[in-house]
């Protein structure tokens, strides 16, 4: 009796065992199956980030300016005991590397080799043809600037996964694209086994950008700088060519400049954008500002006469002088000879408050919104913190500070009839497949001068260029409208340098319907330092090619031309 009862306790237990037993397995197979096989598959599995393709950069004819080149990461990786050394031996003397060296390695249970960090596709094709177990391989995106030093300052370059200045920094957004995921196998010390053909989560491509700079006029302009560099060894240089009427940069140039290709070996210096980072007093191009101001208020008149004091004038205990002494002098004049004193007695009929209000109008003293970033405001003092010698000082381009960008976008606006126009230079940005996402187009931010002003203003520059001091900027056939400046440099402590200038030369043509405006300036010019001498021959070679290339009509009369006519007329 005993024995049954104890029989029967281990039938129950053993029972009750395999109850328990069962449930669990229900548990681990059904309720918590897929969770088991998860994680299972996750200490075997892995997601790698591929890296999307960055959007490309183009001039406005399309011509690229920045672009991808695939590179390739080629690396044997031991997968088994069993191990084709003659491929290997083949493909590692390949690539440069000494097979005995690798063999030493692999015997010595070495897990991973590379061939090449960065393959190109001959490479690549040619571990495709010997393609040998263990061999696995990367693709990777090179940034590349197919034209070298050409509008590096305002193209820019990336770093290792972001743009570090220019285009590529300002417009990341559009550029980097969205990157995705790939799915990959881990062996059992966690390595990553690259599986070709892998799964691809979400890979949208960057977009692409398309600039209003055109390519050839940009090196015409680069080439122009390198010859004044050659010729008077300045400390920078900046041009601009630009559509008055619209705003859109045609070119921007910089010296110095360096290769985005290869950033690392050049100054920092190098990489900045004086067209809209850098400032200074503009000297006599800014008595266009003034003139215009005092004919839209009609303070003078062109047959006014002023009298120069014979090159002296007093201002608030400051002596103001002209290059060359004169005495009476009509409005005209006082433009076409650059008289400072003259310029100065305008402003002072003119008054601070009226001659601020145009300076605002005209932009200076804020950022000119262009689609860049790194823009600087100027210097323009609030009037009321004005000296008794500023009024003397600004109108002839003196105690105010303007990037190049500024005075160009100011004179755009006398060359367009009066309005002053945002300018920009991303003309549009597009998908791959070329459909456009985002358009920029002209914007008028205000009207500045009536269009009788302008034209009148027009037809006194024009006059500067034929008989005045920017003689060295005509242009066969074309009517110039022009002006140069030549200002002392301010330094701190010291006062006005008498051996530091700037030199420069700003103008527009065809001058009775503009539709190119260029600015030269130079700084520090070794030698000569007048506007006429160092910036207005540049400023002539461009604009003439500028011309030419872009199929814009002659507008006047060649002096050759009108010989040739009056013969035939006789």
């Amino acid at each position: 009796m005993i024995v049954k009862r104890k029989l029967y306790f281990v039938v129950v237990v053993v029972m009750c065992t395999l109850f328990l037993l069962v449930l669990r397995l229900v548990a681990l197979q059904i309720v918590n199956g897929d969770n088991f096989v998860r994680d299972a598959e996750n200490l075997h599995s892995t997601t790698i980030k591929t890296q999307a393709a960055r959007g490309r950069i183009f001039d406005r004819n399309g011509n690229p300016l920045a672009l991808n080149v695939p590179s390739y990461e080629i690396f044997w990786r031991r997968t088994s005991n069993v191990i084709n050394k003659e491929k290997l031996k083949y493909l590692f003397t390949l690539s440069g590397q000494d097979w005995s060296d690798i063999e030493k390695r692999i015997d010595g249970g070495a897990n991973f080799i590379y061939f090449n960090r960065s393959a190109d596709e001959d490479f690549l094709n040619l571990v495709k043809e010997n393609l040998t177990r263990g061999i696995e391989w990367k693709e990777n995106k090179n940034r590349i600037y197919p034209c070298g030093e050409l509008a590096a300052n305002i193209v820019g370059f990336v770093g290792s996964d972001h743009g570090l200045e220019g285009i590529e920094r300002d417009y990341e957004y559009y550029l980097k694209g969205k990157s995705g995921f790939k799915l990959a196998q881990r062996d059992a010390k966690g390595n990553i086994l690259y599986t070709l053909g892998g799964k691809v989560a979400v890979l949208e491509p960057g977009y692409d950008i398309y600039l209003t700079i055109d390519r050839v006029l940009q090196h015409t302009v680069e080439r122009e700088l390198a010859e004044i560099q050659q010729k008077f060894d300045p400390t920078s240089i900046v041009a601009i060519i630009l559509e008055p009427k619209t705003g859109k940069i045609l070119s921007l140039a910089n010296y110095p400049s360096y290769d985005p290709n290869r950033f690392g070996e050049f100054p920092t210096s190098s990489f900045r954008n004086r067209a809209i980072a850098d400032f200074y007093e503009p000297g006599s191009t800014f008595k266009i500002i003034t003139a215009s101001a005092a004919l839209e208020e009609k303070i003078i008149d062109p047959k006014d006469r002023i009298f120069c004091e014979n090159g002296s004038y007093q201002v608030a205990g400051h002596t103001i002088r002209d290059v060359h002494p004169y005495g009476w002098l009509t409005f005209r004049e006082a433009l076409l000879y650059s008289s400072n004193i003259a310029f100065t007695k305008i402003g002072q009929k003119m008054g601070e408050k009226e001659l601020y209000k145009y300076l605002k109008k005209f932009g200076f003293g804020e950022k000119t919104g262009i689609d860049l970033e790194g823009e600087v405001n100027g210097l323009l003092r609030d009037v009321t913190k004005w000296s008794k010698l500023s009024i003397g000082a600004i109108p002839y381009g003196r105690e105010i500070g303007v990037t190049p960008l500024q005075i160009a976008s100011a004179v755009a606006a006398v060359a367009n009839g009066g309005v002053l126009v945002k300018p920009f230079i991303v003309n549009e940005i597009a998908n791959e497949n070329g459909v456009i996402i985002k358009k920029n187009s002209p914007t008028v931010k205000r009207r500045v001068i009536s269009n009788d002003s302008a034209k009148l203003l027009t037809s006194l520059l024009v006059d500067v260029v034929e008989n005045g001091t920017g003689k060295a900027a005509i242009v066969n056939g074309y009517s110039i409208a022009g002006k140069t400046g030549t200002s002392q440099k301010y330094i701190p402590g010291e006062g006005y340098s008498m051996t530091k200038y700037v030199s420069s030369f700003i103008g527009y043509a065809p001058a009775n319907d503009p539709q190119v405006l260029i600015l030269v300036v130079v700084d520090e010019p070794k030698g000569a330092y007048y506007g006429g001498q160092v910036a207005a021959p540049s400023f002539k070679n461009i604009m003439e090619k500028t011309l030419r290339y872009l199929e814009i009509p002659p507008d006047k009369i060649s002096s050759e031309m009108a010989g040739l006519q009056s013969i035939v007329k006789r």
